[in-house]
């Protein structure tokens, strides 16, 4: 088939510059689809996040947390934060509640189960700082501060509440600065 060809499987901007939006298109996963030239001028679909400010479910969260596992630059939504935050602490109190009460014997010492449930827990909350981290830093972005003021958060118990206030704030346009 020629490469102009409607059935070919690409798809083509309309004419005018009319966006999917404009068209009444569903979105794809992450967002509506732009267009623009790929390898050797070929036309090929760009997959676009939701724009910061704009809210995104549960799932959608996760996968944008994976997907930008080690990505410092750009913004989170509100919702793309706090749904993760959630995410995390459903992981992780119950492991805790795990390790505290059938993970330890009457005198403290941890047991058999305890053990093996401290090793899975800290090797989930390594495998997941970096990614908390990228996303706590751009939740600050969204809200136009600097992801160093993450390193409020290294002062005992004010520094936490500084951070989740923060990260609370609503989005503001200004941040886009933070975005390449």
């Amino acid at each position: 088939m020629s490469s102009g060809d409607p059935h070919d499987g690409r798809h083509y901007p309309p004419a005018g510059g009319d966006t999917g939006a404009q068209q009444g298109q569903a979105p794809g996963p992450y967002g509506y689809h732009q267009h623009g030239p790929g390898p050797y001028g070929r036309q090929h679909p760009v997959r676009v996040g939701p724009q910061p400010g704009v809210h995104v479910g549960f799932g959608a969260a996760i996968k944008r947390y994976y997907a930008k596992y080690a990505q410092f630059t750009g913004r989170a939504s509100r919702s793309e934060y706090w749904w993760v935050a959630l995410y995390l602490a459903l992981i992780t109190l119950p492991l805790e509640l795990l390790i505290s009460y059938p993970g330890t014997e009457p005198s403290g010492e941890l047991n058999g189960l305890g053990v093996v449930l401290s090793f899975v827990y800290f090797g989930f909350m390594l495998a997941h700082f970096i990614p908390s981290l990228a996303i706590g830093i751009r939740r600050l972005h969204d809200v136009n501060l600097s992801g160093w003021f993450t390193l409020i958060g290294l002062i005992p118990l004010v520094g936490w509440i500084v951070i989740v206030v923060l990260a609370v704030l609503p989005h503001k346009p200004e941040g886009a600065r933070f975005d390449r």
